[in-house]
């Protein structure tokens, strides 16, 4: 189902945040996890959210209004980026300021490749959110790429890490759609 959606505004710095009077859902993940392809198929549209075959493309916070009643925040990738280290302490800082001060903040979705689960730094991320008393969603993308035994196996080990830190997950693919209803139903649920 398609969605009414539409870029309202990017920031790259803490103090360029631009404040909206809808409530927000982030989007967080390595830089190689289909953070910008999840996006695009969630709304309906193909340029929704810039694709690129090179990680870490999303440099700044870009904010996207959904139906006229629900923004959706697309944060700068982690870990696989090729950027200079300088650049990628900005990232940190940015993305930070954005979650501890964002009162419109409802939940974040923090994707992870459903073929290597909870790496390194999604663990640190899931551990700052719950920290900070963030709200979030693990959403394992890329669920095609296995078959049904090896995907039924990696579901479950999710399933394990995200109840163990007190979340939901769920797994979903960008390429063939499946996952999109559910991941709907969670986004629906906590942005009311």
């Amino acid at each position: 189902m398609a969605h009414n959606a539409r870029f309202l505004a990017g920031a790259s710095q803490p103090a360029r945040i631009p404040a909206f009077p809808y409530p927000e859902v982030a989007f967080a993940g390595r830089s190689n996890v289909g953070k910008s392809s999840l996006l695009n198929r969630l709304v309906g549209q193909r340029r929704l959210a810039r694709v690129s075959k090179t990680p870490g493309r999303t440099q700044q916070i870009n904010f996207f209004l959904v139906d006229e009643r629900l923004t959706f925040v697309d944060l700068p990738g982690y870990g696989f980026a090729r950027v200079p280290l300088r650049v990628k302490d900005e990232w940190k800082r940015l993305v930070e300021a954005y979650l501890v001060e964002r009162r419109r903040l409802r939940a974040v979705i923090v994707l992870v490749d459903l073929r290597r689960l909870l790496e390194d730094d999604d663990a640190l991320l899931v551990d700052f959110l719950a920290a900070n008393h963030i709200p979030c969603l693990l959403v394992a993308t890329k669920a095609d790429k296995l078959a049904y035994g090896a995907r039924l196996q990696a579901v479950a080990a999710l399933d394990a890490l995200a109840s163990k830190r007190g979340f939901d997950a769920l797994a979903c693919s960008a390429e063939s759609g499946e996952g999109m209803d559910r991941l709907w139903k969670k986004i629906e649920a906590l942005s009311s």
